[in-house]
């Protein structure tokens, strides 16, 4: 079965363990050109439209990161080691925050410890999640569906599928995820072509779920 990595920031994650993120949107790395009334992709697939589906060419599923069935493990901000809770007054009071276990040494995610409030221990030397192993991932997502279209066309829906959370009334789903976009990328504007992504969220190492 092939697996992928891929980084999500403490935002996404929380939203992921929280069930809130089905999907994610990338650009592509290497943009279309458009050439009169059709978009150009460099590896051979054309488009008169603003999407394109991954069922429109062989090229097309052969660009995507990820086909249906593929297993991707995320990398999140981390530490390894023990984190004890700070400023306990009695040893009994003590209480040591693990998450998840990762070999012989044990696995801290920082989503997990801004949580517990306990992020800012000085001891504490955070990793970034390009360096995450794969026997410390925590989260497994199975590619449902994998199509291409540019990222201002997304929907209400699909914003709150990408992690929009429900609670905050006042928010609108697509400001949301612009916002969010543009933290990342800076592109919105520009309305760059995505990858998008759905899957099903799976809160196992990879490992285990592939066999």
């Amino acid at each position: 079965m092939k697996t992928r990595p891929m980084i999500f920031n403490q935002q996404m994650v929380k939203a992921l363990m929280d069930g809130r993120k089905t999907v994610t949107r990338r650009p592509l790395k290497n943009q279309p050109i458009k050439n009169g009334a059709f978009w150009d992709f460099k590896w051979g697939a054309a488009s008169s439209l603003d999407y394109l589906p991954i069922v429109a060419g062989h090229a097309t599923a052969n660009a995507a990161p990820c086909k249906v069935g593929y297993l991707i493990w995320v990398r999140e901000t981390f530490c390894l080691g023990r984190l004890d809770e700070a400023d306990a007054e009695h040893p009994a009071d003590r209480t040591l925050f693990i998450d998840q276990g990762c070999g012989n040494e044990y696995c801290i995610q920082k989503e997990w410890a801004v949580y517990k409030g306990v992020e800012e221990l000085d001891e504490v030397k955070w990793k970034p999640s390009i360096h995450m192993p794969r026997k410390a991932s925590r989260l497994t997502l199975r590619v449902t569906d994998v199509r291409c279209e540019r990222v201002q066309q997304i929907t209400k829906v699909g914003a709150i599928n990408e992690g929009f959370d429900l609670s905050n009334f006042l928010g609108f789903p697509r400001v949301w995820f612009k916002e969010v976009w543009n933290s990342i990328y800076s592109n919105w504007h520009e309305n760059p072509w995505v990858w998008v992504i759905e899957f099903e969220v799976i809160k196992k190492n990879v490992d285990g779920v592939a066999k």
